[in-house]
């Protein structure tokens, strides 16, 4: 009887187990560099003048490129929400600008752009003497988050039934009186989960602060980068991590209180005349798709000397540049990386949603205030501790980053699965496996391959873990060989190799658009 009680205790409750070993995988890179560096006595010095200054300028900068991007997106949204045409097609699909487009990529397209010698001086004479400061930062965080801004504000609007516009213009209120009254409070939760999203990535910045902010400027992320990869200190590494857990997981508990505006309804498009929205749009499509253009056309245009050059991209793959270094091992490497932690984290989050707890969101995304630069130094240390391959430890950090992503994909999709069918299945004597085969996988399989993909995307040009880990030479990922091409000043051929990893990507990203609309049909 013992024994048939510990039985259906375990298979009652098989899922908490398996959320309990997740979060276990997951300290465990962590616990020997705790072990071997850390005690509790550290913890007194975790507040110091140093860290207070790392932290004043995180939240700088995190906060006022929130606003910014805040600002640049409302006309934009507006226009999204009220028209049905290209112009809001293409802002509607800016989204993937921020999931997807690899932070070299970016900080390559801004250099052609925006340097002394870029296109804007070649062109038209502006010289706009921003890289390296602070308002680089600006810029490049407004074109990476003013997108979800865009699409969380625009898909409020559009779900506000008409009734409640034409009863205030009824009563004589005009647009401003509207908005404010009507609009704004409807929308304000939307706004507010995009403004904490938003918060958080500028907060998590990396790339963006390495690559444009230059070394006068150091958030908690790249801060940790620097410490781990210099004098090694890890307590005051710790210490840094732990401040930053703490901060963002504040961030995700009040992202997950906030409640959206529910009532869906047909979508409304309003204002078919032109107005500031749509010149301010135009304005904003044009910077941000100006980026993914020139990152594109760098490949075979040298936009220093306002010429076609197909030289970058054919030493690409020429024997001499790849024994220094590696791009084409690298595009393996990350090819194969990022296909396998795709296939497991979205075949684990797949398992996590059918078996569907509360505690699992919190568990799951709770851990994405974990720093993944203190993770790769984590995983690298394993490797001198244990000798274990970089390529599992690679994957296994990869696997640890996106399942957090994959979750938030795959959420609604599999959580809200028609669970009649699931039942019929079951009526007719089919068992999990035949369910699953016969029934969930066909209906799913749209929505599962695209998360991959978009997955695959991500993981494709992630730059913190191997920058951090310094893999170049032993094994070499994209973005790090991007990032070394660059920084030894090979521009042509990393502007090669940014513009074919933006088309791999983009590739990727809307042929998965074109699945989830196939399955929409």
């Amino acid at each position: 009887m013992g024994k048939n009680n510990v039985l259906n205790f375990t298979k009652n409750n098989k899922i908490y187990i398996v959320i309990f070993l997740y979060i276990l995988i997951w300290l465990f890179p962590f616990s020997f560099l705790f072990r071997d560096f850390y005690s509790f006595g550290n913890i007194k010095n975790i507040i110091n003048p140093q860290l207070m200054r790392v932290l004043k300028f995180t939240f700088y900068q995190a906060f006022f490129s929130t606003i910014f991007s805040l600002i640049i997106s409302f006309f934009p949204a507006f226009y999204a929400s009220r028209r049905k045409n290209f112009i809001a097609k293409l802002l509607e699909s800016s989204i993937f600008i921020p999931f997807f487009f690899p932070p070299i990529s970016m900080i390559t397209a801004f250099s052609m752009i925006y340097a002394s010698n870029g296109f804007l001086n070649s062109v038209f004479g502006i010289d706009l003497k921003i890289l390296f400061t602070i308002k680089a930062v600006f810029l490049a965080h407004i074109f990476y988050n003013s997108p979800i801004f865009v699409k969380y504000i625009s898909e409020a609007l559009k779900n506000i039934p008409s009734i409640f516009i034409e009863t205030s213009k009824i009563e004589g209120a005009g647009k401003l009186k509207t908005f404010f009254l009507i609009e704004f409070p409807l929308i304000l939760p939307a706004i507010s989960r995009a403004f904490f999203l938003v918060f958080t990535y500028c907060f998590t910045s990396f790339a963006v602060i390495l690559g444009l902010g230059g070394l006068q400027f150091s958030t908690l992320e790249v801060a940790i980068s620097n410490i781990l990869r210099s004098s090694l200190d890890f307590p005051r590494a710790i210490n840094y991590a732990l401040v930053q857990f703490f901060i963002l997981l504040i961030m995700n508990i009040l992202i997950s209180n906030i409640k959206s505006h529910e009532q869906i309804v047909e979508k409304n498009y309003r204002e078919k005349k032109i107005s500031f929205s749509f010149i301010f749009s135009i304005l904003y499509i044009i910077f941000i798709y100006s980026i993914i253009i020139i990152g594109i056309t760098a490949a075979f245009y040298n936009y220093y000397d306002m010429k076609f050059d197909f030289s970058g991209l054919l030493n690409l793959f020429s024997d001499s540049l790849n024994r220094r270094f590696p791009v084409i091992k690298s595009l393996f490497n990350s090819f194969f990386v990022a296909v396998v932690s795709s296939f497991v984290s979205v075949s684990f989050v797949f398992y996590l949603l059918k078996n569907y707890k509360r505690l699992t969101s919190i568990m799951i995304m709770s851990v994405m205030g974990v720093s993944s630069a203190f993770l790769a130094i984590s995983l690298l240390y394993l490797n001198i501790l244990f000798d274990i391959p970089y390529i599992l430890l690679v994957i296994f950090g990869y696997i640890l980053v996106s399942t957090p992503i994959a979750f938030s994909f795959l959420y609604y999709h599999v959580t809200s699965f028609d669970k009649s069918l699931i039942e019929a299945g079951k009526i007719d004597g089919a068992g999990k496996f035949q369910i699953f085969k016969k029934i969930e996988f066909p209906i799913l399989f749209p929505v599962l391959f695209s998360t991959f993909l978009q997955i695959f995307a991500i993981m494709f040009g992630e730059f913190t873990i191997s920058y951090t880990m310094q893999l170049r030479d032993v094994f070499p990922l994209v973005s790090i060989v991007n990032y070394s091409l660059s920084s030894n000043r090979f521009f042509k051929e990393s502007s090669a190799l940014s513009a074919l990893n933006i088309i791999i990507i983009f590739s990727i990203f809307y042929f998965s658009k074109w699945l989830e609309n196939k399955k929409k049909e």
